[in-house]
């Protein structure tokens, strides 16, 4: 991919909604500069433990893993781009998917409407993510599109609900790692930008280290015994930005990508106001 023309600014998943254009810029050139390097192998882990107390981080028994974090590498599901071994028929759906998408009209693509792009596929977006800790939950607030998601670390989650697009992450404290279970998800979503499909089965384990100052890792197992023939896994990369706050995101605002009445994602800007009146 030419650095010129960065992937934010190319597929329909990631629309491009620049109210924040320096902001933006930097986000755009980040992005571009660690595709070409990829993501580099964290260091020995340290001990998160014994931070201070601050705004975002407000509960002394937990390590600290706050601040903002940005994607390190490619935004497929897995930075190498391997793929689930798939059971039928959810092979034959990501091929139709994929073949869609090369050709340049994609489907199935939620977000392009501006709903929820859904778990895990908000963990793989070029947008930067802030984490906030309180007593009994982590927080975290996400740029791409002002969504918010809720691991319940004291048994508040929520009973028998409907799935939803983030589903129910419950998560426990091993050491400095932590390990968040999420159920009840919505099975319209797509794992990546790419359209990589799940059942309604799907069982998301995570582990968050904090494996340097500015390092963050996500390892992100995906279980699905309807979609997928055995679990599979990988490890994400963020790196923290001390400087930046999280922007506002108004997908509904020049949404460059609604999906059109064939079913296909619009490209490019819309029309002017009042254009053809």
């Amino acid at each position: 991919m030419a650095c010129s023309e960065p992937v934010a600014l190319r597929t329909p998943i990631v629309k491009a909604k620049m109210q924040n254009s320096v902001r933006r810029s930097w986000v755009l050139r980040l992005t571009c500069a660690l595709l070409a390097i990829g993501a580099a192998p964290a260091g020995p882990a340290f001990s998160a433990s014994a931070a201070k107390l601050t705004a975002l981080h407000a509960d002394p028994d937990q390590p600290d893993l706050t601040g903002v974090w940005l994607l390190a590498g490619y935004f497929t599901f897995a930075p190498d781009k391997s793929l689930p071994s798939f059971k039928a028929p959810y092979g034959a759906l990501y091929a139709r998917r994929m073949a869609a998408f090369n050709a340049g009209a994609p489907v199935d693509d939620v977000t392009a409407d501006c709903l929820p792009p859904g778990m895990p596929h908000i963990q793989v977006v070029p947008y930067p993510f802030e984490m906030m800790q309180t007593p009994g939950r982590v927080t975290m607030l996400y740029e791409y599109a002002g969504q918010v998601r809720r691991i319940y670390l004291d048994g508040g989650e929520p009973k028998d609900a409907d799935p939803t697009y983030y589903g129910t992450s419950v998560g426990r404290w091993q050491g400095d790692v932590l390990v968040v279970t999420t159920t009840n998800i919505r099975e319209d979503t797509q794992a990546d930008f790419t359209g990589l499909p799940h059942s309604d089965a799907l069982t998301i384990t995570e582990r968050f280290r904090r494996a340097s100052p500015d390092t963050l890792e996500d390892q992100i197992t995906l279980t699905d015994p309807k979609a997928y023939e055995r679990p599979f896994t990988t490890t994400r990369v963020y790196k923290r930005h001390p400087d930046w706050t999280i922007g506002e995101y108004v997908c509904e605002e020049n949404n460059r990508n609604k999906i059109q009445a064939d079913g296909v994602t619009g490209f490019g800007v819309p029309p002017a106001k009042g254009a053809g009146h």
